[in-house]
């Protein structure tokens, strides 16, 4: 087995070390960010996930005749 250059597997481990703390960095960013973030159900304020009023989209519920107006 070849014998490895110490100063080559210095860099590699700083190497690794830094790739792996800014990978932690950006999960826990992340993390933050959907925790302050609203959830989808409560951007609409009737809730249940429903299109506003006046959409012409299909709702669960209704029937495809129900779209023509």
């Amino acid at each position: 087995m070849e014998k490895t250059n110490p100063s080559l597997l210095k860099i590699l481990l700083i190497l690794n070390l830094t790739i792996s703390t800014c990978a932690a960095i950006g999960v826990g960013y992340l993390a933050y960010n959907q925790s302050t973030s609203p959830d989808f159900s409560e951007m609409n304020p009737r809730g249940g996930g429903q299109m506003a009023p006046g959409s012409n989209q299909f709702q669960p519920g209704q029937d495809q005749s129900d779209q023509t107006q």
